[in-house]
């Protein structure tokens, strides 16, 4: 087993995991005047998971399917710039967003509204 260093890795997510909460933060913070507290966190949580299940369903369909896209393209001599390591990059992005952005919703829930 080699010793992998997983820095950039931690780094990578952290950082889409703070865009998510931040996402979450300002969608609370702009359903909450128009709303009130209980259904904008609600709201928030609800986008969040929306975009977190997206993104972990395409990933897993990207790490299942991914070989076949491949094979498909080069057999139809496709020329776009599709790679199974990018699809799997981005659909990634999206399922650490989604989470950062409903673990954001949660927590303004507890704060705002309480248990």
């Amino acid at each position: 087993m080699t010793d992998r260093d997983v820095r950039p890795f931690g780094r990578t997510v952290a950082r889409w995991v703070g865009v998510g909460a931040l996402l979450g933060l300002v969608v609370a913070g702009l359903l909450l005047p128009v709303a009130g507290a209980r259904e904008a966190t609600d709201t928030s949580f609800a986008l969040g998971a929306l975009l977190f299940g997206f993104g972990v369903a395409t990933w897993g369909g990207t790490v299942g399917f991914g070989g076949s896209m491949s094979a498909v393209q080069s057999h139809l001599g496709g020329e776009s710039e599709w790679s199974r390591e990018g699809a799997r990059q981005a659909f990634a992005v999206l399922t650490w967003v989604g989470a950062g952005w409903t673990g954001t919703a949660v927590a303004a829930s507890i704060l705002l509204v309480g248990l």
